[in-house]
């Protein structure tokens, strides 16, 4: 931690001028101590009155016409209160605007709830962390990879396929072979003697290696349905389970019969030139070379996402710097609610622990030093981001699910999330810029790849080491504490 470093100034903005002390604690931390004349208190103290003599209305006395002192008897306590809200309020952000410090972190009042004296001046300080200053290192002499992707076959094929699938249509089909299938049937459970059990007039079943009918679960069912045809009758074996409703046919055999009653494929249709003109296209050619721009301006935002990975990695390595800690208390809340949110929709429901979040704090203190370095060359950039820009990203992100662009700024607004949409185009901004000045060397793809793997396979290795061994079967485990 850096020694404290005092300076002192004077505000003169209204009236009497401030008594303002700056500590810098270290070098994201700092503590402005804060003295209001006297004179500033009375004035303030005299504006809140006269306010409240305007509109204040008592019984026996008409609206403005409270005797000043029965209103400051009466009303001490809420008068005190709004001089101190106001003259704190006024003076913190006076020394924050004329000492050129931008607070990153809400203030810390010390004492938390400062009084107003009775007289003499009124005295408190605020701490809030800052982002840190740091010197950008040469930039060119920073060397980025960028793999040469390209168009191709495999590329393209893949890209009609998945038109394709867009464009798929659920029909009727006379035989159960996709895992996609969607399958309805009727369905009994049947006792040794082939008296009826229990009847499920439909059942919607899916052709899965695993699937649960009437509470039992069937294993290899998939096997079981292959090559089955609309109207068969499918008969599997099958031991009731010790958990089954009726507790007199637990242990028990039984049989489950389905009959195949409809089944349904999502059919994908062949590129033809009446499809591609029923899509908006002039022709199959005219499609063939949309996707092949669409697929050009795919690789291109990709190479430009794998160029900003490296320049961010860079930054993170050769800038050091002291990370606030209320930058990683954020990024830590976002991971635990996107960790919560994934949970959920697989529909589980755990539980944070206090060591799942010092993991995440761990996790999160990278991107939070990102984050700072970012934050603190828009600045040396002087790059924003434009409402424009927010709304052309969020109709971006609405195109590729489908979704009315308005209906998902309304969404993304209420919860809260287009400050960190704005984040993310203003790092990518950064970042681009930090692009623009390094060295750029163009690679194989497939050489690209292996570097990838091979880094990929370091980092697994590097993890593993780093934790701690388990012993084999034949040592004996350390004894517990």
């Amino acid at each position: 931690m850096e020694d404290t470093i005092q300076s002192s100034t004077e505000i003169t903005k209204q009236g009497e001028p401030l008594e303002i002390q700056i500590e810098e604690s270290s070098s994201v931390l700092r503590k402005i101590n804060i003295g209001i004349p006297e004179s500033r208190i009375k004035g303030k103290y005299d504006t809140v009155l006269k306010t409240l003599v305007k509109d204040a209305a008592l019984p026996g006395f008409r609206k403005g016409r409270v005797p000043r002192r029965l209103l400051e008897k009466r009303f001490k306590a809420d008068i005190s209160n709004d001089v101190r809200s106001q003259i704190v309020s006024e003076a913190l952000s006076e020394a924050i605007e004329n000492n050129n410090i931008q607070p990153l972190s809400e203030p810390k009042f010390d004492p938390a709830q400062p009084e107003v004296p009775e007289t003499g001046p009124m005295k408190f300080a605020v701490s809030f962390e800052v982002l840190p200053e740091f010197a950008l290192p040469d930039l060119s002499t920073f060397e980025l990879k960028k793999p040469a992707l390209v168009v191709t076959e495999e590329r393209i094929n893949l890209a009609k396929e998945h038109l394709r699938g867009n464009l798929a249509e659920m029909q009727d089909v006379p035989e159960i072979g996709d895992p996609e299938d969607h399958i309805d049937a009727e369905v009994q459970l049947l006792d040794q003697s082939g008296a009826v059990i229990e009847t499920i007039a439909h059942q919607h079943i899916h052709f899965t290696p695993e699937h649960n009918i009437a509470g039992i679960e069937i294993t290899g069912f998939d096997g079981h349905l292959r090559g089955a045809k609309v109207g068969g009758v499918i008969r599997i074996d099958v031991t009731l389970p010790d958990t089954f409703k009726r507790e007199e046919l637990r242990g028990k055999k039984a049989t489950v019969e389905l009959k195949i009653a409809k089944i349904k494929r999502h059919v994908k249709p062949e590129l033809t030139e009446e499809l591609a003109k029923a899509n908006g296209f002039d022709g199959l050619n005219d499609l063939n070379e949309s996707l092949q721009r669409a697929i050009e301006e795919r690789l291109k935002s990709e190479g430009a996402r794998l160029l900003r990975e490296q320049a961010a990695e860079k930054l993170r390595e050769v800038i050091q710097i002291e990370v606030p800690s209320s930058l990683v208390t954020r990024a830590t809340g976002q991971l635990a609610q996107s960790v919560m949110q994934q949970a959920a929709q697989a529909g589980q429901q755990p539980e944070l622990t206090a060591e799942m979040v010092e993991r995440m704090r761990a996790a999160s203190e990278p991107r939070a030093k990102l984050e700072a370095i970012v934050m603190r060359l828009a600045e040396k950039f002087s790059l924003d981001v434009q409402n424009e820009e927010i709304n052309a990203e969020v109709a971006a992100i609405a195109d590729m699910n489908g979704m009315r662009p308005e209906l998902l700024l309304s969404r993304m607004n209420k919860a809260g999330q287009l400050e960190s949409v704005r984040a993310d185009l203003l790092q990518r901004k950064v970042l681009d810029r930090i692009v623009e000045q390094c060295k750029t060397v163009e690679i194989d793809e497939a050489q690209w790849k292996r570097e990838q793997e091979e880094l990929r396979a370091s980092m697994v290795a590097q993890q593993a080491a780093a934790l701690p061994q388990q012993p084999s079967s034949d040592e004996p485990a350390a004894p517990q504490a």
